[in-house]
């Protein structure tokens, strides 16, 4: 059973199938595993890979794109964020 093998409750299963449910990406690896399927071809059929999921809100912020990417620590988020900031002023002096 899927739900077992994820270590997932049956309900949460049934709303995934139904779509219904919007999977956080963290809950993908366990299903990739029960799934034997890679985890990159789940992330792109959840939309989190090449851009098929649009954010909620039409735009994508850095607290979402670092979740994407599966950065959670606040620590690391935080970094990833400063690093964006620098990123984005060096492209501005070019």
């Amino acid at each position: 059973m899927l739900a077992k093998a994820a270590d997932m409750p049956e309900g949460d299963i049934s709303k995934i199938l139904a779509g219904t449910f919007e999977v956080p990406t963290d809950l993908l690896k366990p299903l990739a595993v029960a799934l034997d399927v890679p985890q990159q071809d789940l992330l792109k059929a959840a939309g989190v890979l090449e851009g098929k999921a649009p954010p909620p809100n039409g735009k994508l912020t850095l607290q979402l794109a670092a979740q994407r990417l599966g950065i959670r620590s606040p620590k690391n988020v935080a970094a990833f964020e400063t690093l964006v900031a620098i990123l984005c002023d060096a492209e501005k002096r070019r």
